[in-house]
């Protein structure tokens, strides 16, 4: 061999060499399998998702509307004839009884022209008797006789009239309550129409509300309601619809619901704000979902539901016609079946066709 051909020899074995001594460095072995080759686990091929099996359920759907609290008897109390104000037989806030004595006038005048009533049918009824008398024997007219018995009729009446005056000037209780304000004073004049106190029954009360025209069909009496109050957080009633109103309001377009209530703990006051939790519809077996699931595009809602093939899970855009929402829950009319599985969390994530699988 030539001197050329030794150099060549020497210079291809230190080229081998060199290339050991660089995949000695880097760590490779071309006996041992790559693992970076190796397929990515299942979760790795799709996204985490979590799903819902539908199954029909009970939906309500309820509104909330304002009321108002006010006294099944609540009274302005003011005389029916005139007079001086003789006395107030009650204080404010003092509880009263159906009729008893709260004010009473001066009646003077009255009593003393029930006197001269009676003085003067005294003389009618003997006249009247005399001349009934006569005239039975034939003695005397007829005319006479008609006019000592008109007379003694007039007065009669006249004495009742001012009996009545009397009766009158003594304004008694119309019903069981409490003395809630007092307008007058003692030894001012009192006239037909003048407020002289307020008497109030806190045991009845009654609500009203004012409700939307077009709930009209789903609003019936009898159906209970839930009275929450404003002032008192923590405290809720349960009642029955009383009535509710025939006529529409034209201006409002709302007809009003009257509930009755007792109020044995003495909590609740006349002029109250009330709110009240109306059920105005219920779906026994209806199709449910979380309204924030529903998306939208241009043909319409939709959501999406999985599809299983094979060993593999996938995501399906489905569309569906929604019907009312309530309480972050959505009626579903059309596009679901029972037992049909849709994505509940995760669904931001997927699209149509995406490969999905089910988080633990």
């Amino acid at each position: 061999m030539n001197r050329l051909g030794i150099l060549l020899v020497i210079a291809i074995l230190t080229a081998c060499g060199n290339m050991q001594n660089e995949e000695k460095q880097n760590g490779e072995n071309p006996n041992i399998e790559n693992t970076s080759n190796k397929p990515p686990s299942s979760e790795s091929q799709g996204i985490a998702v979590r799903l819902l099996t539908i199954a029909p359920q009970k939906f309500q759907h309820f509104i909330e509307i304002n009321g108002s609290v006010q006294a099944e008897k609540d009274a302005i109390i003011s005389p029916e004839t005139s007079g001086q104000i003789k006395r107030i037989y009650v204080a404010e806030g003092q509880n009263v009884k159906q009729g008893e004595l709260v004010v009473s006038l001066n009646t003077s005048i009255i009593r003393s022209n029930i006197n001269e009533v009676k003085t003067s049918l005294e003389f009618a009824n003997s006249s009247y008797e005399k001349q009934a008398g006569l005239w039975k024997e034939n003695i005397g007219t007829e005319m006479q006789y008609l006019q000592a018995k008109n007379n003694k009729e007039v007065l009669e009446g006249k004495l009742k009239t001012l009996q009545a005056q009397l009766e009158m000037a003594r304004i008694k209780a119309p019903f069981d309550g409490v003395v809630d304000q007092i307008f007058a004073k003692e030894g001012e004049l009192a006239t037909p129409g003048v407020q002289i106190l307020h008497i109030v029954n806190l045991k009845e009360l009654k609500i009203y509300g004012s409700v939307s025209e077009k709930l009209l069909p789903g609003i019936q009496k009898g159906a209970n309601v839930l009275l929450s109050f404003p002032v008192y957080p923590d405290y809720t009633k349960t009642a029955k619809i009383y009535r509710k109103s025939e006529v529409i309001n034209e201006k409002s377009r709302t007809f009003r619901i009257e509930i009755k209530l007792d109020n044995k703990e003495n909590k609740l006051k006349p002029n109250m704000i009330s709110k009240i939790r109306l059920n105005d519809f219920v779906a026994e077996n209806a199709i449910i979902v979380p309204s924030q699931i529903i998306k939208q595009d241009y043909e319409g809602s939709f959501l999406y539901i999985v599809e299983r093939n094979e060993n593999k899970l996938i995501a399906r855009k489905k569309y569906v016609k929604t019907g009312i929402t309530y309480d972050n829950n959505t009626m579903i009319l059309e596009g679901l079946d029972e037992n049909d599985e849709i994505i509940v969390v995760g669904y931001n994530m997927v699209s149509s066709g995406s490969h999905i699988y089910v988080a633990s």
